[in-house]
């Protein structure tokens, strides 16, 4: 591979933030629930322990639905001594949206970690690029296969960043 066919091909793999990290589920009971669901490969992974999920939760229990960026769209997080161990994101799609208050559902769950205050800028520079409209928003939700979201959203993320 020549030098700049290797420069784009890395450029291009370190856009691809969404795999193997993105879940579909038809629907979950609770925001609770949609919180641990959404962050469990993270935990299967390594990038966080128990306890930052827990942190997730407590934060919307004490400072609200903060946490709501966009409609449809949440971004759990806390903070990177609640129990990060990596930078990541996972994705938690819910064909039916779930509750966060009786007048905020929401189908797209983004869990954010990270493992300091810094390295997660970029990532969250690409997430906006992906939420900053609800054309986009709702193109992601329409999508029903993983592969197809994680396509989608790369060609988002590269097009905008």
């Amino acid at each position: 591979m020549k030098k700049r066919e290797k420069e784009i091909f890395n450029k291009k793999r370190e856009k691809e933030i969404f795999n193997p990290y993105i879940q579909f589920k038809d629907k979950v009971e609770t925001w609770q629930e949609a919180i641990q669901c959404a962050a469990q490969p993270l935990l299967e992974n390594g990038l966080i322990e128990e306890r930052y999920i827990d942190a997730m939760i407590q934060n919307v229990i004490e400072h609200g639905e903060y946490i709501i960026l966009v409609p449809k769209v949440a971004l759990p997080h806390a903070r990177p001594e609640s129990g990060a161990k990596g930078t990541a994101v996972s994705i938690l799609r819910l064909e039916k949206a779930v509750a966060f208050s009786e007048t905020e559902d929401v189908s797209l769950i983004i869990c954010l970690a990270t493992r300091n205050n810094t390295e997660h800028l970029e990532l969250l520079t690409q997430l906006s690029s992906l939420i900053d409209d609800e054309e986009k928003v709702e193109l992601l939700l329409g999508i029903k296969e993983k592969q197809a979201f994680i396509e989608k959203a790369n060609e988002i993320i590269q097009k905008e960043t």
